[in-house]
């Protein structure tokens, strides 16, 4: 979830139950006025910390982005190492002012030069102090409650509307972060072959309401890779059931579960299957067919994997997060490009989009 986003739905909650006389034409000023000047409605130490670091993380993209045409392989490495030497620190110095701006230190520990195991080592260690945290300190958290979400504890202003679920996930930074790092953790786990404990972590993040994410994912593609055929499905069934008919489309054109599904039936030694859902992989997902025949540099996920801004962007975040699956199937990539049309559909797409 971009900073922004649930800063300014932070920092507006905080402001309303603080003038609960506001009538409602004066309420949506400030849900306009927020998003453009939060150093207006940052009157805090916390407020101002979440507000420094959404100034670092919007800074750290764009620089990001900018050097991202660099053709010079080594140019591109130096100076992508000095922008993250200088976002570590900027960091660094927000999360030492503020131990609850939890995306800061997340970030930070990310773009540190450490090996997996001591990364995923450092975010656990995170995970669990910012649980503590939501658990003893912020109000309406609950580990059993639907959604993590007890309305009855959860704190309310004068003059405001009951929380839902969904509203009090996107106002509450803590909770934000906790979701992050729980994200981060799946993917760390699902790129280093700990694909159990890469669902586990997925499935907690999709128990959380009005948090924008496609945890799900997660869950298809690690049960792809343990080959798992039964809890694939009962999974897909599983979103169906909890969110209607809405899902089932969505799980049609998802890329995750296209291309996990064509992975394990591949894994699983069904052939025919395998290319029939391989095709669909190919007609539905935009450029699904081209990253999977060439894959393609993406910009680290800083902290979770980014909205998307391009028709392809999905399909390439579902290939790239399969990656280490497919470099472990060796002979999966060229009967891939063997399967009548998949060649040509990347072909396609690459004469079309300047690849």
């Amino acid at each position: 979830m971009e900073p922004r986003a649930y800063v300014s739905a932070y920092l507006e909650r905080a402001y309303l139950a603080a003038h609960p006389e506001l009538t409602a034409a004066a309420r949506e000023l400030v849900h306009e006025d927020v998003p453009q000047r939060l150093e207006k409605y940052a009157t805090d130490a916390h407020a101002q910390a979440l507000v420094a670091y959404t100034d670092a993380h919007e800074r750290l993209m764009r620089e990001l982005d900018a050097i991202e045409d660099i053709p010079e392989d080594e140019e591109f490495e130096r100076k992508r190492g000095q922008l993250f030497d200088e976002a570590r620190l900027a960091l660094f110095k927000i999360a030492e002012t503020d131990r609850l701006c939890v995306d800061a230190e997340l970030v930070g520990l990310l773009l540190s030069d450490i090996s997996v195991d001591a990364c995923l080592s450092e975010l656990m260690k995170l995970e669990q102090r910012v649980h503590d945290q939501l658990v003893s300190n912020v109000a309406g958290f609950s580990d059993d409650a639907p959604h993590f979400f007890d309305a009855e504890r959860a704190a309310g202003g004068a003059g405001t509307a009951p929380l839902t679920a969904a509203a009090w996930t996107a106002s509450e930074p803590t909770m934000i972060g906790w979701l992050h790092t729980l994200e981060a953790l799946a993917q760390l786990c699902l790129a280093s072959a700990r694909y159990r404990a890469a669902e586990r972590y997925a499935r907690l993040v999709l128990r959380a309401e009005g948090y924008p994410s496609h945890a799900e994912g997660t869950v298809f593609l690690a049960l792809a890779r343990l080959e798992d055929e039964d809890g694939f499905f009962a999974f897909a069934h599983e979103l169906e059931a909890e969110r209607g008919e809405q899902a089932a489309a969505a799980l049609d054109d998802s890329p995750w579960f296209l291309l996990g599904r064509t992975l394990l039936l591949y894994k699983l030694g069904r052939r025919k299957p395998a290319r029939r859902a391989l095709r669909d992989f190919a007609a539905r997902c935009e450029g699904g067919a081209f990253f999977l025949l060439n894959p393609t540099y993406m910009a680290p996920y800083l902290p979770v994997r980014p909205q998307p801004r391009k028709r392809w962007d999905l399909a390439h975040e579902a290939v790239w997060e399969a990656d280490g699956i497919i470099v472990d199937t060796p002979d999966f990539v060229p009967w891939a490009e063997s399967v009548e049309g998949v060649y040509d559909a990347s072909e396609h797409f690459a004469n079309r989009n300047g690849f």
